[in-house]
């Protein structure tokens, strides 16, 4: 018998051929970016600079066995230990870290595809693909995906816990119940506030729960999951033992910092560091520079034990003494988090332009907000339609955006956080604009189409601009290093396109 057609391939494995089509073309477009980006070459993006010299250092550090002496666990391990993989893969960076780029890429490309498979299940085959081509060029995920940010694997790790949810909201099969354990481990391991998920997907799952089935077996799976995750951890704990002994014995006339820490220590550092008098709803290091130490976090520095240990009771006390700007603050948070909705499409990010800032570890945002409200208004939209009957799964997406609205509101309000839910939130954006089309029978056949059309567009953009002999340069200004006139990349930096 001959090789089957790839019509005939395609009619057999429909499914299999549209994920591998969107992973195909997500990637060519990142791969488009990437080559007509001014920065292809650099561990970081000119639109993002985030914690990449860490994570560089971290993973050649791992790559060349250096014993780096004990120091807090403050940053979650997987993403650099993935990164030193990556440099053991790929060998260490030679003058260029393109090829690390697009490996990262290859897992944000895989990101959108896998996220189209479950969500034909909510959305349908046509509006699940408009959502897909929504986040393929979606230009904040265009720079995440393409640079050291470990947000690429944490939305991988959210996309797999939605997935698995959602295809057990009645019954969790026990491969689920492990799978869905495992991901929310290696998720934690990512970005820590992943564990505080389960609380919402309890939720949902006991909401979702078939009534007339018995309650013990449905416990002892949930259960049995919840512990599987946190078995994840200790390994990881054990290892983060030897050192914070050392720094206890460092300094024993101090009270000594916790030894049992299972991802990281930055909890009650950073609710201190984000509310009180002087927060500004980003990220800032103003409390451990009180001192003069400059941003350098040192254990054995009585004031920064202080924050290490009880930043939680100094944060609360603040909102306490002042629940005026503490409200204030709250809505100063949300609001630098719903910026992450200017952000537009494609390479030059329609419509909201290149010409912007980035704020300290926050990715681009441009000053243009004709899509913020508007978009926000849909999201409150599909929010709310996810409490009727008829759209029940949509409510596991509410409850994880709502999750990760309360860590906004108790933490730093970062463009990226809402980036990062991008495999919950878009559903929810589509959800409405799903309903209304869908009032007229043409123009719900109509609409998916249209939308289509125009994304292809900013693949024919994004080649066009990458085939110039020069890429785009843009022009950069903020506050400078005092010894070598640098700017300081974790401070604020205005962007624009160069004349």
């Amino acid at each position: 018998m001959g090789l089957p057609s790839l019509r005939e391939a395609v009619r057999r494995h429909p499914g299999a051929w549209s994920l591998g089509a969107t992973f195909a073309a997500s990637l060519l477009l990142r791969g488009l970016y990437l080559w007509g980006a001014p920065d292809r070459d650099w561990p970081f993006s000119i639109f993002f600079a985030g914690d990449a010299k860490f994570f560089h250092t971290a993973a050649l550090d791992a790559v060349r066995g250096r014993e780096a002496s004990a120091a807090l666990p403050y940053h979650p391990p997987l993403f650099p230990a993935l990164l030193g993989g990556l440099y053991r893969l790929l060998g260490e960076p030679r003058g260029s870290a393109l090829p690390y780029k697009l490996a990262l890429a290859v897992l944000g490309a895989a990101t959108v595809a896998l996220c189209q498979g479950w969500w034909k299940r909510l959305l349908g085959n046509a509006w699940a693909w408009v959502a897909a081509g929504l986040y393929a060029t979606s230009f904040g995920w265009l720079v995440l995906s393409t640079t050291y940010s470990n947000e690429t694997v944490s939305a991988l790790w959210l996309c797999f816990t939605c997935a698995l949810v959602l295809k057990g909201r009645e019954t969790l099969s026990w491969p689920a119940t492990i799978a869905l354990g495992i991901v929310m481990g290696l998720g934690t391991l990512t970005r820590a506030e992943h564990l505080g998920l389960w609380p919402f997907l309890l939720v949902y799952a006991w909401t979702a729960r078939e009534r007339t089935r018995p309650l013990k077996p449905w416990m002892a799976r949930w259960g049995v999951a919840v512990g599987v995750s946190l078995l994840v951890l200790v390994p990881g704990a054990v290892r983060n033992l030897d050192a914070m002994r050392e720094l206890n014995a460092r300094a024993p006339h101090l009270e000594p910092l916790p030894e049992w820490v299972p991802v990281t220590v930055y909890g009650p550092l950073n609710f201190a560091m984000a509310n009180h008098a002087g927060a500004t709803g980003g990220f800032t290091p103003a409390l451990i520079n009180q001192g003069g130490f400059n941003g350098q976090l040192d254990p054995s520095r009585p004031e920064h034990r202080r924050l290490l240990l009880h930043g939680y009771a100094e944060g609360l006390r603040w909102m306490v003494d002042a629940p005026g700007d503490a409200a204030r603050l709250a809505w100063t948070k949300l609001d630098l988090w719903l910026d992450g909705l200017r952000l537009g499409l494609g390479v030059s990010d329609v419509p909201g332009g290149l010409t912007g800032a980035r704020a300290p570890v926050d990715v681009f945002v441009p000053d243009a907000a004709l899509l913020k409200w508007p978009l926000a208004a849909l999201l409150l939209a599909g929010m709310l339609l996810s409490l009727r009957t008829a759209f029940a799964p949509f409510r596991l997406l509410s409850l994880v955006v709502l999750h990760r609205v309360l860590v906004t509101l108790a933490f730093f309000g970062y463009a990226r956080g809402l980036l990062v839910v991008f495999p919950a939130l878009l559903p929810l954006l589509v959800l409405p604009l799903k309903l209304l089309t869908e009032r007229h029978a043409a123009v719900a056949r109509r609409a998916p189409v249209v939308a289509g059309a125009l994304l292809i567009l900013l693949w024919v953009e994004a080649a066009v601009l990458a085939t110039r002999d020069v890429p785009r340069r843009f022009m950069a200004s903020g506050s400078t290093d005092a010894a070598n006139g640098k700017l300081i990349q974790d401070d604020r930096v205005r962007l624009w396109p160069q004349p």
